[in-house]
């Protein structure tokens, strides 16, 4: 059990808390504290998502009174991610932050796989510092500052400053360093309050600063699915006349909105040509997990804060509270309270949302009008469709001789109209026992159905000449664009002359219209920054580090990190200096080897063997390879010159 630590300051980092217990005690080594505080030999110092939180909380003293969910809600950047993931994988972050197994919590966050990095190094305000110091005597590590897309303190409207100490220290992985000691004085930048990217910066810190400190709202994916199809369709030229969202659309207004520079400052960049963008992801997968960022842009986008969006009146509450009846007059749960949820359109006649209810007989209407009373939950606006329950009594209704078509009507609770437009289309047969009269004859309406192609061949053959004409002088567009030019006569085409609009269509694109990439540029740029990390690397005076593949991508900058972990097989000539500037196991410890008798020299020790074979951390299995036992006599033999 831990005979102190710490009491944690307001948002303070739980890292920062670490670092401030490893600062007080001072053990001999930095591996010690973590066994200390983790009891465990497998823990390390993470400054974003720590886990095994269980073990620190069983050592801390008993009359603390501190909890994991205390140091999960209060001092971890959890709070952030949470309004924005699915309860049940939220959840899951939580055991696994409290118990072992923390090795996944990034992937399950989405960041491993997103192109919203973390922070390269741990940040600060200048002025907080100051205020901090007043209160406290000390300053720390806020944990609101090192929240990706947060540039300014909200509180005192000026630029965060980056420190020294790296957010992922590969090297020094059990190292906690406390803010007092890193933190370096500078003056502090004030943000113009005229200035839109400024004030976008601003808005995006205050909106963060609220999701860790006062949001308890875990919605769900659904959730914030139907509410941004709410909001979004409230502006009618974005909804198309099926109630679509009109992501090309509603993607150059927010690119209007927001300037590029902050797009790229913020890791969100969108590209019209690229079709699968984040945006369109948002407003048309409601089950893929998105960076809060991401949601923030297009709330704020949407005109409001996190705060008046989360804190919005529910989608569904348009149509009342679930559950909802069935209106099937010949279902057993009929005007039963049966259907759970619903889905919104948006009506381009009269610019009106429309809630469409499927029970699970099959039976699909819609209601048009919102929920105002009672009686309003079982008024529908129009029927969407019957299902094999309802067209399975008209049949049994239909061969009835004792029905007339009235009583066969009040049965299935529609018109006589709709009894023979239904049976017309099920194909039932003319006449009915006991009659002679034929549908056509009771429902004149039902003659057009059979003329109506016929009368549109001229119009057919019209669209034709016109499709050809378009293709001849538009032969590099592919088949969406041409149909955006000219949909009427494509949906024509399309519903009177499918085959021959399919033999006539230009061959379809292999890139879905997203431009080409000059990968071979990008070769040429990223096998530059592979040959000056590599000899960074090398060059680094500190205790030597495997220069491998791996550890030669983690160093370079974004975007071309990116490119070698992700896309190295399209980047050849990078592929190739990577393999010959990455070294073996066995040149690794040659280098350990040369760097420990340089340390020796300059200290004026001449090493025994066994003192060189230590520093230089050679295990027993390296230190018996050839090229190893040759650079360890090498290495004793210049200390005798």
């Amino acid at each position: 059990m831990l005979a102190y630590f710490p009491d944690p300051y307001p948002n303070e980092l739980f890292y920062s808390i670490c670092a401030r217990f490893q600062d007080r005690v001072r053990y001999p080594s930095q591996r010690a504290t973590v066994e200390d505080l983790f009891q465990t030999k497998n823990a390390i110092a993470i400054f974003d998502f720590p886990s095994r939180l269980n073990r620190i909380v069983a050592a801390l003293p008993l009359k603390s009174g501190y909890t994991v969910d205390y140091f999960i809600n209060n001092h971890t950047l959890l709070s952030f991610y949470s309004p924005f993931l699915p309860p049940e994988r939220n959840q899951l972050i939580r055991e696994e932050m409290d118990g072992d197994n923390g090795a996944k919590i990034h992937t399950r966050l989405g960041i491993v796989a997103g192109y919203v990095e973390m922070p390269s190094h741990l940040r600060f305000c200048p002025l907080c510092v100051e205020d901090d110091k007043k209160l406290f005597g000390e300053c720390y590590w806020h944990r609101l500052y090192q929240v990706p897309g947060v540039e300014v303190c909200p509180t005192h409207a000026v630029f965060l400053e980056k420190s020294d100490v790296l957010t992922h220290n590969r090297r020094r992985t059990y190292e906690f360093l406390a803010a007092e000691q890193a933190i370096k004085m500078v003056l502090p930048r004030p943000i113009d309050p005229l200035e839109p990217i400024h004030k976008i910066l601003f808005n995006i810190a205050r909106d963060i600063k609220w999701l860790l400190n006062d949001c308890y709202f875990v919605p769900g994916l659904e959730n914030l699915y139907q509410k941004y199809l709410s909001l979004v369709k409230n502006s009618p030229e974005l909804v198309t006349y099926t109630g679509r969202i009109r992501v090309q659309e509603l993607l150059r207004l927010l690119k209007n909105h927001y300037p590029a520079k902050v797009l790229e400052l913020l890791q969100c960049p969108l590209d019209e040509q690229i079709r699968d963008n984040w945006l369109a992801q948002l407003v048309r997968f409601p089950r893929r997990v998105h960076h809060p960022l991401r949601h923030l842009l297009l709330i704020q986008f949407l005109g409001y804060s996190a705060q008046e969006f989360f804190e919005l009146q529910e989608a569904n509450k348009l149509f009342g509270d679930a559950p909802w009846p069935c209106l099937n007059a010949v279902c057993q749960y009929f005007q039963q309270f049966r259907i759970k949820e619903y889905q919104i359109t948006y009506n381009q006649d009269n610019h009106k949302l429309t809630g469409i209810f499927s029970c699970t007989c099959g039976f699909v209407y819609c209601r048009a009008t919102p929920e105002q009373s009672l009686e309003d939950r079982f008024q529908l606006s129009r029927i969407k469709a019957y299902g094999s329950v309802w067209e399975e009594s008209l049949k049994l209704f239909w061969y009835d001789p004792l029905l007339t078509l009235k009583e066969i009507g009040n049965r299935l609770g529609v018109s006589v109209k709709t009894v023979l437009r239904q049976a017309d289309r099920l194909k039932l047969t003319f006449p009915r026992p006991n009659t002679t009269a034929r549908a056509k004859d009771i429902c004149s309406s039902l003659k057009l159905r059979a003329t109506a192609y016929e009368v549109a061949t001229n119009v057919i053959e019209s669209c034709r000449q016109e499709w050809l004409a378009l293709i001849a002088i538009n032969i590099d567009l592919g088949r969406t664009q041409l149909r955006n030019k000219v949909p009427a006569v494509y949906g024509q085409l399309y519903k009177y002359d499918r085959d021959w609009l399919n033999e006539h269509l230009p061959p379809p694109q292999t890139n879905n219209g997203t431009p080409d990439v000059d990968w071979e540029s990008r070769d040429i740029e990223t096998m530059a920054a592979v040959k000056l990390s590599a000899q960074q690397l090398k060059d680094d005076s500190t205790r030597p580090i495997w220069i491998s593949r791996t550890a030669i991508a983690n160093s370079l900058a974004h975007p071309a990190s990116a490119w070698v972990k992700r896309h190295l097989k399209r980047l050849p000539k990078t592929a190739e200096v990577l393999a010959q500037l990455s070294e073996t196991r066995e040149e690794f410890a040659v280098r350990r080897v040369q760097w420990a008798a340089d340390c020796f020299r300059q200290e004026n020790i001449v090493p025994q063997r066994w003192q060189l074979v230590r520093r230089a951390g050679l295990r027993p299995e390296i230190r018996e390879l050839p090229l190893v036992q040759e650079a360890i006599a090498t290495a004793l033999d210049s200390f005798n010159l």
